[in-house]
C-alpha cells in the first residue's frame, strides 16, 4: 500500500514540510504518478523505525502484505491439501504469488476468479485460484483468523504460528548459493512473508507421500509453484510472495566481441531509487566489478578477460536492501556422442504372439563425437585446469580434516588400521551399541595384522556391545568364533550373527559399514583387502545404514520369510 505525504505526516505526527525535506535528501524513496508523490508503506515504516519516530499505521494500511496499489496486481493462490486421519483436509503447503497486472506472466491479466480443484490421489488435492489481489486478500485474512479455508464443499484446516517471518527469495541460477529459497518468479526476485506451521500431522502425511512416490530432483507438483519435494521443512506453511517487479533487469554475455549488455526496463521515476552492480570472474579471480546506474535501456560493458561466471545485483538506495540477484556459470565446453545402429531390429514375441522385447543383434554402430571448447588461449586453459585441480585437493583435504573421508591406497594398510582404531577409541560410549557389518568378516583374521586389529577393536569397545553382522561363515566351521578361548573380560561384549538369504544361502547384505553412536562410516573393502586393494572410509550423514543394521539385528534368530539368522556361540 502507498501513503500520500499527508498520510505519512499524520502517521508519524510530523509536518508535511518535514517529510518533504527527508524525501529531498533521499532518506525516503518515493513513487510518482504525475504530480502526486507516494511512499510505500514498508519504506515509511523502515524510515520511521531507523530514526526512532513513533509510527501509527493508518487504518487503511492494515493488511497482511505491503505492496503497490492492489488494483494493479494479479495474485495466484495454490493450495496442496491432504486428508488427515480424521478424514478432514489439512494444509500441506499454500503459496500466494502476486505481480503487477502489466507484468510478464505467468497468469492472465484478466483472471476468472474461480477456484479449480484437482484430485491428485485418493487423499491429495491441489486447489488454485487466480484473482485481483484485493479479492484474494480477504481469503488470506480469513485463513489467518479462522484457521480454515472454505472452497465450495471442501474445508482445508491450517495450524499456523501467529508471527510471520519476512525474508527474500532471489532468482540466482547457480544452484549452489546459500540463500534460503529460489524465487518463484522467473524474471524477478521476491519478498516473502511466511507463516510457519509446527504441527506434526502435515509432516507425517508428507513423509508418507514421499515414501510412496520418490522423485529425482523434479517437483511432482509443478503447478504448486514451489519445489516442496526439495524443501520439506516448509510443509504446512503459508507463504506470500510479492514479485519485486518495479524494475526488470537482464544481463547478457556476448563472447564474440567480449562485452556484456545490462538491460533495464523501469519507469523513469522509479529507476532513480535503485543502484546496481555487475561482476564477472574467471577461474576464481574477479575480473570485473562495476556499479551500474539503473536507467531504462541498455548499458554496454567491455571485458578485458575471458570469464566463466557472471552476475549482477540491484539494491534500493534508501535502505540498501538487495531486491534482485542473478549469478550463473558459463558453460565452457560441450562433448556429445551420437550412436547410430546400422542393423535391423528384431521384434520378439512369445507363443501367444504377444510382444515381449526388441533387440538389435547386428550392432554395427557409427560414432560421431562433437566437441566444443571455448576456453580461450592456452594460458587461460592451463590456469583453469590448475584451479580445478586445486579445488579437488582442497575438498579432499577438508574432508580429511573433519573426519568425513579417509582414503588409504594399496600398501597403506597400517594407516587404514590406525584410522579404524581411532574411530573406535573416540566413539565408544557404553552402553550404546556399535555395529560392524562385513559379509565376509569370518574370513578375516588370516594374518597377524588382522588378528591384532580385532583384538584391539575388542579392547577399545569394552563396555559397549560390539554387534558384528556377517554374511558367511568359514567353510566347515562349527560356528565357534576364533576368539572363543580368550578371556571373557575381552570378548564378552562381542556378538556375531550370520545373515544369509533363505533361497541360496548367500550373504543377505553386501555393503560394509561401521555404525557408532556418533557417526555412520561406509567402508569400501573387507579388512583382508586393505593391503592389496586399499580402502576408503566415508562418513555418511543420512543414517540409512544405521537403520539397516538395526533392522537386521532385530530379526529373530532362525529361519525368517526371506533370510536365515544364526548367532555364533
Amino acid at each position: 500500500m502507498n501513503l500520500t505525504i499527508a498520510e505519512l505526516a499524520a502517521a508519524v505526527n510530523r509536518s508535511e514540510t518535514y517529510i518533504r525535506q527527508h524525501i529531498h535528501r533521499k532518506h525516503l524513496a518515493v513513487l510518482k504518478e504525475g504530480s502526486r508523490v507516494y511512499v510505500k508503506l514498508d519504506e515509511a515504516s523502515r524510515w520511521a523505525r531507523e530514526r526512532g519516530i513513533p509510527f501509527q499505521m493508518p487504518p487503511s494500511a492494515a493488511t497482511v502484505m505491503t505492496m503497490t496499489p492492489m488494483e494493479d496486481r494479479i495474485a495466484r493462490m495454490t493450495v496442496l491439501a491432504g486428508e488427515g486421519p480424521d478424514g478432514r483436509l489439512q494444509n500441506l503447503f499454500t503459496l500466494v504469488r502476486h505481480r503487477r497486472k502489466d507484468g510478464m506472466g505467468p497468469w492472465d491479466s484478466e483472471p476468472d476468479e474461480d477456484w479449480r480443484t484437482e484430485k491428485l490421489a485418493d487423499d491429495l488435492y491441489l486447489l488454485s485460484f487466480d484473482a485481483f489481489l484485493q479479492h484474494c486478500e480477504p481469503i488470506i485474512h480469513g485463513v489467518l483468523d479462522s484457521g480454515a479455508l472454505h472452497v465450495k464443499d471442501l474445508e482445508v484446516r491450517y495450524d499456523l504460528a501467529s508471527d510471520p517471518r519476512r525474508h527474500w527469495a532471489y532468482r540466482d541460477e547457480r544452484g549452489m548459493h546459500d540463500l534460503s529459497l529460489r524465487s518463484p518468479f522467473q524474471r524477478h526476485s521476491a519478498e516473502i512473508l511466511e507463516y510457519w506451521s509446527f504441527a506434526d500431522q502435515p509432516q507425517k502425511h508428507w513423509q508418507e507421500e514421499t515414501k510412496s512416490s520418490l522423485t529425482s530432483g523434479r517437483s511432482r507438483f509443478p503447478r504448486l509453484g514451489f519445489p516442496l519435494d526439495l524443501r520439506p521443512d516448509r510443509v504446512g506453511n503459508l507463504m506470500l510472495a510479492r514479485a519485486e517487479d518495479a524494475i526488470t533487469c537482464e544481463l547478457q554475455l556476448h563472447p564474440q566481441d567480449g562485452t556484456l549488455t545490462f538491460r533495464v526496463e523501469a519507469d523513469a521515476d522509479t529507476a532513480e531509487a535503485y543502484r546496481g552492480a555487475v561482476w564477472a570472474s574467471y577461474s576464481g579471480d574477479e575480473v570485473l566489478r562495476r556499479q551500474i546506474a539503473i536507467v531504462s535501456g541498455e548499458a554496454l560493458i567491455e571485458l578485458a578477460s575471458d570469464i566463466d561466471s557472471v552476475g549482477f545485483e540491484v539494491f534500493r538506495i534508501a535502505d540498501g536492501q538487495c531486491i534482485d540477484l542473478m549469478s550463473h556459470h558459463r558453460i565452457m565446453g560441450i562433448t556429445g556422442n551420437l550412436n547410430i545402429s546400422m542393423g535391423p531390429t528384431l521384434r520378439l514375441e512369445d507363443r501367444k504372439r504377444q510382444f515381449t522385447h526388441e533387440v538389435n543383434p547386428f550392432h554395427h554402430v557409427s560414432n560421431i563425437k562433437v566437441n566444443a571448447d571455448d576456453q580461450g588461449p592456452e594460458l587461460d586453459r592451463n590456469i583453469r585446469r590448475q584451479r580445478l585441480d586445486f579445488i579437488y585437493h582442497r575438498q579432499d583435504a577438508s574432508a580429511r580434516r573433519d573426519g568425513s573421508f579417509c582414503r588409504c591406497e594399496p600398501g597403506q594398510r597400517g594407516a587404514a588400521v590406525r584410522h579404524f582404531r581411532g574411530i573406535l577409541a573416540e566413539d565408544s560410549e557404553p552402553p550404546a551399541p556399535i555395529y560392524f557389518a562385513d559379509p565376509y568378516f569370518m574370513q578375516s583374521a588370516r594374518n597377524p595384522v588382522e588378528f591384532k586389529l580385532w583384538l584391539d577393536a575388542f579392547e577399545a569397545t569394552t563396555g559397549a556391545p560390539l554387534l558384528i553382522l556377517c554374511g558367511k561363515a568359514k567353510e566347515g566351521d562349527d560356528l565357534s568364533p576364533w576368539w572363543s578361548n580368550y578371556p571373557t573380560s575381552l570378548t564378552s561384549h562381542v556378538h556375531v550373527r550370520i545373515f544369509t538369504k533363505r533361497c541360496d544361502s548367500k550373504p543377505a547384505f553386501h555393503d560394509r559399514y561401521l555404525i557408532t553412536p556418533k557417526r555412520e562410516i561406509l567402508i569400501t573393502n573387507s579388512v583382508s583387502g586393505w593391503d592389496s586393494d586399499g580402502v576408503t572410509f566415508i562418513k555418511s550423514p543420512y543414517g540409512v545404514y544405521r537403520a539397516e543394521a538395526e533392522r537386521l539385528w532385530s530379526t529373530a534368530l532362525g529361519s525368517g520369510p526371506d533370510i536365515n539368522v544364526e548367532e555364533l556361540c
